[in-house]
């Protein structure tokens, strides 16, 4: 980025791993082409293995995008600070590396944030093929009464699971207009940068689930507000056959959704939020597993020749699995903790992962 650029820039987006990493080239090669200048850009790696990494870094020295690694992983809360803290524009611009955008989609969430005064504005998200065209979140709520939510007894508040408004819908089916929701997504979304001064940073207890139901209870809790800006589109590639978790995610993947990892989410959430009544997280807590059988284990099972499609197979074979990859991913979650140091320098150029973090990458490939 040059100074000139920096000086004009009315937004910084800042891209960060939500759950693996193969696909940030394509998701930075893809704003470099669409989005209209003047921005700066920021990429947070935290933790790509080298071959990815070095990829990445080449990237964004070729679009003049800055690029900030560190050899350990990093939560999203904590990879969203970082870059927050190295952002001198008016506007923040968060941008998932799995997210694929649209022309104007830059353009448009800074215009709502002028026109509106919001403190957070979010796209219409997509998903799936082809890109832009279904939808995966346009707004929401996470409770269905604010008031109680806020001001009633533990009995009375609860926590809504009614933020994928329009989710599975055709965007040529359903007219949007620019509103108020209580929720953003975090795949991609803007927050204005002077609102962190009584917003606080992300909160880095919440490492995996409900870290955007999270971030919109505070702005709201502190009377913010949270726009949709439907003009402004992207796409969120859902790890799926299409876009699958590849050999160079998986540690990372497992890492990101381990059960240890969102029962500290949920039970901070629950805590904070005053929210221990509440039966929605018993639920929950019962589906911290699925994303393991559906992005690691399923895919792992149909690379084997001839039965591997059986959904009989996949059953069983995920059944063996699971408590392997859940063994993985405890023992990442423990090696994170022990890693990760916020106030510490981190280095430009990626070099080798620790040795821990390599056995237990090997393990789950």
């Amino acid at each position: 980025m040059t100074e000139a650029t920096t000086t004009k820039a009315k937004a910084t987006i800042v891209m960060t791993a939500r759950d693996r990493f193969s696909m940030a080239v394509r998701a930075l090669n893809e704003i470099a082409k669409v989005t209209a200048k003047p921005y700066d850009l920021i990429y947070v790696d935290g933790g790509s293995p080298k071959s990815v990494a070095d990829d990445i870094r080449a990237t964004c020295e070729t679009h003049g995008f800055r690029y900030l690694r560190y050899d350990h992983y990093l939560a999203p809360c904590q990879a969203r600070n970082i870059g927050h803290s190295l952002s001198a524009t008016p506007y923040v611009v968060y941008c998932e590396n799995d997210v694929l955008v649209t022309e104007g989609w830059l353009a448009n969430l800074v215009a709502c944030a002028e026109e509106t005064g919001a403190e957070v504005v979010q796209p219409l998200i997509c998903q799936g093929t082809p890109l832009h065209t279904e939808i995966h979140q346009a707004g929401g709520n996470f409770t269905d009464d604010m008031d109680a939510f806020f001001n009633g007894t533990e009995d009375q508040r609860r926590l809504s699971d009614s933020h994928l408004w329009h989710q599975g819908e055709q965007v040529g089916d359903v007219e949007l207009v620019r509103t108020e929701t209580q929720v953003t997504e975090v795949h991609c979304f803007l927050v204005r940068r002077d609102s962190f001064e009584w917003l606080g940073e992300f909160d880095e207890n919440m490492p995996c689930s409900k870290d955007h139901v999270d971030f919109s209870v505070n702005v709201w809790s502190k009377g913010g507000r949270i726009m949709l800006e439907p003009s402004s589109i992207v796409t969120f590639c859902v790890p799926s056959r299409v876009h699958p978790v590849e050999p160079v995610d998986r540690a990372f993947f497992l890492l990101r959704w381990s059960p240890k990892w969102q029962r500290q989410s949920l039970n901070h959430f629950q805590k904070k939020w005053k929210l221990e009544n509440d039966p929605y997280f018993d639920r929950y807590l019962k589906l911290t597993g699925w994303r393991y059988r559906e992005g690691v284990a399923k895919p792992l099972i149909r690379k084997i020749p001839f039965i591997g499609h059986s959904y009989k197979v996949q059953q069983a074979g995920s059944f063996l699995l699971m408590p392997l990859l859940k063994f993985i991913g405890a023992r990442l979650s423990d090696q994170q903790a022990q890693d990760y140091r916020p106030s510490g320098p981190a280095p430009t150029q990626p070099t080798s992962d620790a040795s821990d973090r390599k056995t237990a990458s090997s393990a789950a490939a």
